[in-house]
């Protein structure tokens, strides 16, 4: 696969001790099955008379989320700490997230943890999670190194 990079390069990982410095930053990965990046964007579509009849768009607001699916690994550090938080609100699951594509590049902020669900499925079946990462505002975009 010459020239594609398989998603187990990206590396994503959460400070599982907001508040302390540095922090402690631990990867989420372990029983995690499939990441959707996405940029909630909030669009300003409109018709003016010089359009005829046609719109134009505009980007005016944006979030980047990352949706997270796989199986509940319990013993984790990161399944266990973003779990720990199913009950709590506001502040309380509230921390920092980093993104290192395979390039390099490096998405980091502060974020919520949100719409954490599961474990769930069947009797024989491993139980299966989703949970959101949001950033809290823009997240600050290291590039890769020159090489």
């Amino acid at each position: 696969m010459a020239g594609f990079d398989l998603m187990n390069a990206h590396d994503f990982k959460i400070n599982s001790t907001p508040g302390t410095t540095p922090g402690t930053l631990v990867a989420i990965a372990a029983g995690i099955t499939n990441v959707e990046p996405g940029n909630n964007e909030e669009l300003s579509q409109d018709k003016y008379l010089d359009g005829d009849g046609y719109g134009e768009t505009d980007v005016i607001g944006a979030q980047t989320v990352l949706a997270f699916t796989g199986h509940r690994k319990y013993g984790d550090p990161a399944q266990d700490y973003i779990f720990s938080k199913i009950l709590e609100l506001g502040a309380g699951r509230r921390t920092n997230f980093e993104w290192t594509e395979p390039d390099g590049g490096k998405f980091a902020g502060a974020c919520t943890i949100a719409n954490i669900s599961g474990p769930s499925g069947g009797a024989g079946a491993k139980g299966e999670i989703s949970f959101e990462i949001h950033f809290n505002g823009k997240p600050t975009y290291t590039p890769p190194a020159a090489t």
